[in-house]
């Protein structure tokens, strides 16, 4: 199973951010603001964009404008990780199941699917849908019912400690992704040692 997530495609908030406004203040308060729990809400669908913009609003009213733009604009900024894209199509031609479990809202689902992320994967599983987020068991096992898939004949990739911690304790084979470049070749040695 690959995730979405600075494995298939980048989000870094603050390089985001940063293209975004140029400012280093106003990229500061933006941070603070969205980027702890708020977005984690909005992940998995609780606060929706407009009410995203209110509480930013009510925080910074001064920043109504640059609020606006970030949640109008933030998608644009998660690019996809091409070599990686290819890598994922290679596994599914060569007749393994690919999976997308993602933190993800579903502004950027729709981004993503409008460009090609989804195009050669057997299913997936996406925190707008399922209102939970990694590392919540929760999320995973959805995944794993609606596909009847058993957790010790899974591969999961992540590039978070937690959500890798939670997907070994499930019982899936797990490989942390240090470096998105890195992917065929750290996935490719991990299959070769487990054969």
């Amino acid at each position: 199973m690959i995730k979405n997530g600075n494995v298939l495609c980048t989000f870094d908030p603050e390089t985001m951010l940063n293209e975004l406004f140029e400012d280093s203040v106003v990229e500061e308060q933006l941070m603070g603001i969205y980027f702890s729990s708020l977005w984690d809400q909005y992940d998995q669908n609780l606060l929706t964009k407009e009410k995203m913009i209110e509480i930013g609003r009510l925080q910074a009213p001064e920043l109504e404008g640059e609020i606006r733009k970030l949640m109008r604009e933030w998608v644009r900024h998660v690019d996809l990780i091409e070599e990686n894209m290819d890598f994922m199509q290679h596994l599914h031609d060569l007749g393994f199941g690919v999976y997308i479990l993602s933190n993800i809202p579903e502004d950027c689902y729709l981004y993503l699917k409008e460009n090609g992320l989804f195009r050669d994967i057997d299913g997936g599983i996406f925190s707008y849908q399922e209102r939970k987020i990694k590392p919540d068991f929760a999320i995973y096992k959805a995944l794993l019912q609606k596909y009847e898939l058993d957790a010790s004949e899974c591969l999961f990739i992540d590039d978070k400690a937690e959500n890798i911690e939670a997907a070994r304790t499930l019982g899936f084979y797990t490989l942390k992704c240090e470096d998105p470049y890195l992917l065929a070749k750290d996935t490719r040695e991990l299959l070769e040692e487990t054969d």
